[in-house]
């Protein structure tokens, strides 16, 4: 059920980057550029995470906590994300939250380029993760250390 989940998040979110300034009437010129790259990217490490998912269930195994919280952390960031990145309009760049009035504008600009990142980065973290627990690695009995 999981793994469903987490690929239709993973559609949603990308929509969201790519094209949730319409909404608002902010998309411009780079709707397509962030389809076609952070759209394409958002989608694919999402459903390789759902597969990741998908066969943890079929294989009776658990998830680490820490796989969830990669994966939720990642999802707050694309939200984030979509709020912040600027798009070209005839009254040059703005963002969803902003508009193009300074110095919101600005700030708002200089915080999407590391939310996109960390975006990215926890989104992996939470792939190797969630193929480990595919692997039986979160069900796995903690190893004990020798005393000497």
């Amino acid at each position: 059920m999981w793994g469903v989940v987490v690929g239709a998040v993973g559609i949603v979110l990308a929509a969201w980057i790519a094209f949730g300034r319409a909404l608002f009437g902010v998309a411009g010129s780079l709707t397509p550029v962030y389809a076609l790259t952070l759209g394409i990217v958002v989608v694919v490490l999402h459903l390789f995470i759902a597969q990741g998912f998908i066969r943890t269930a079929q294989r009776g195994f658990g998830h680490r906590t820490a796989t969830y919280g990669t994966l939720f952390a990642s999802w707050g960031c694309a939200i984030a994300l979509g709020l912040l990145i600027p798009d070209i309009t005839a009254d040059g760049l703005q963002t969803i939250l902003t508009g193009t009035g300074e110095p919101g504008r600005g700030i708002a600009i200089g915080f999407a380029n590391p939310i996109g990142i960390i975006m990215i980065v926890f989104a992996a973290i939470a792939l190797v993760l969630a193929r480990g627990d595919a692997l039986g690695r979160a069900d796995a009995p903690p190893e004990e250390e020798d005393g000497f």
